[in-house]
Formats: C-alpha cells, sequence, structure tokens
C-alpha cells in the first residue's frame, strides 16, 4: 500500500507539473481612425431686403430679386458647412432649420421657407454641384471628396412683412453630421 501511495504521490506530481509548466500570452490590437468626421460652418450675408418682398436666395448665392441698390445677377454669401472626413464615404448631415431671421434688437421676424440644397466635392458654391433640391425633412446626404472636404450650401425665400422694421436679421442653422453605413 504504502508503494501504491508512492507511486500515486510520484504521478500526482508530474502531472501537477507539467499542468503548471504551460504558458499564456497576450495579443495588443490596435486600430486609429482616420479623418474624423467634422462640419465647418459657413456663415455669410443675404444682403438687403425691402419690406413687402419676397426674395430666393439659391444655394449657390444667387439672389432673385435683388435688394435696395444691388444689382442685377446679385450674387451673395452662400451659407452652409464643410464637411471634413474620410475620402469616398457617405454622410449624412442633419439640421435644424430656422422658420425666421429673428431681429436682432427684438422687433420682429422675417419668414424663412423653402430651404434648398446643393453640395460638390469642390467645395465651392461657384461650381456646379454634383447634387441639389429642396431640403425634405431636415437632412442632407452627400460624398466626401478625395479632397477629404466636400461643401454643402443653402438657399431659402426670405417674407419681409409690410411692417418689417429696419435693422439687422439673425438666423442661426444647426448642424451635425454622421457616417452612412
Amino acid at each position: 500500500m504504502k508503494r501504491f501511495m508512492f507511486v500515486f504521490a510520484l504521478l500526482l506530481v508530474v502531472g501537477l507539473s507539467s499542468a503548471l509548466a504551460q504558458s499564456e500570452a497576450e495579443v495588443l490590437v490596435t486600430a486609429t481612425v482616420e479623418n474624423e468626421l467634422i462640419l465647418v460652418n459657413l456663415d455669410g450675408d443675404w444682403g438687403l431686403f425691402s419690406p413687402g418682398q419676397s426674395y430666393v436666395v439659391s444655394a449657390s448665392g444667387f439672389k432673385e430679386p435683388p435688394g435696395p441698390g444691388e444689382g442685377a445677377g446679385i450674387t451673395v454669401d452662400p451659407i452652409g458647412f464643410e464637411v471634413d472626413g474620410n475620402p469616398g464615404s457617405d454622410v449624412q448631415v442633419t439640421m435644424v432649420l430656422p422658420a425666421a431671421f429673428t431681429s436682432d434688437d427684438e422687433n420682429g421676424n422675417l419668414p424663412l421657407s423653402n430651404w434648398t440644397y446643393g453640395w460638390n466635392y469642390d467645395n465651392d458654391p461657384s461650381v456646379a454641384f454634383s447634387q441639389a433640391g429642396n431640403v425634405t425633412g431636415s437632412a442632407v446626404t452627400l460624398s466626401i471628396g478625395g479632397g477629404a472636404a466636400s461643401g454643402l450650401f443653402l438657399g431659402a425665400t426670405v417674407t419681409i412683412p409690410t411692417s418689417a422694421f429696419a435693422g439687422g436679421y439673425t438666423a442661426q442653422i444647426i448642424g451635425s453630421a454622421t457616417y452612412v453605413q
């Protein structure tokens, strides 16, 4: 019996020592996000307006009719966003579009309607748009060009009430962007 116990103990020690002799290793995996998605605001000035008139400002900045003292074919500052990100990616830009310009002196509003958009790979409103149309809902989907930036430009109809006060008016567009999968 002693011999049996001795052999059993020896086998147990050998078995445990071989189990302890095994090894473990870790592998570290890393990744980097290239060209994060960034929206850069493109602020603009739509010029002068007259009470009792409606104006259409296109996404490329063409204003019809011209405001007081502005010549025919006037182009005002286009507004919108530069969209920077991964070349070749599709991006959805969701916006909160204002219903009106608000008087800087709190003297009323100038209604805004019929929002339009145009976007291109050149990030230049004077270059032909890759796609243009009416903003439906509050989002526009576009693609990012090889230069890692595309431009999204906006236009709208501005209605000036006959009772509009003279002075400055401001409107704010809030945008956010996400990659489309």
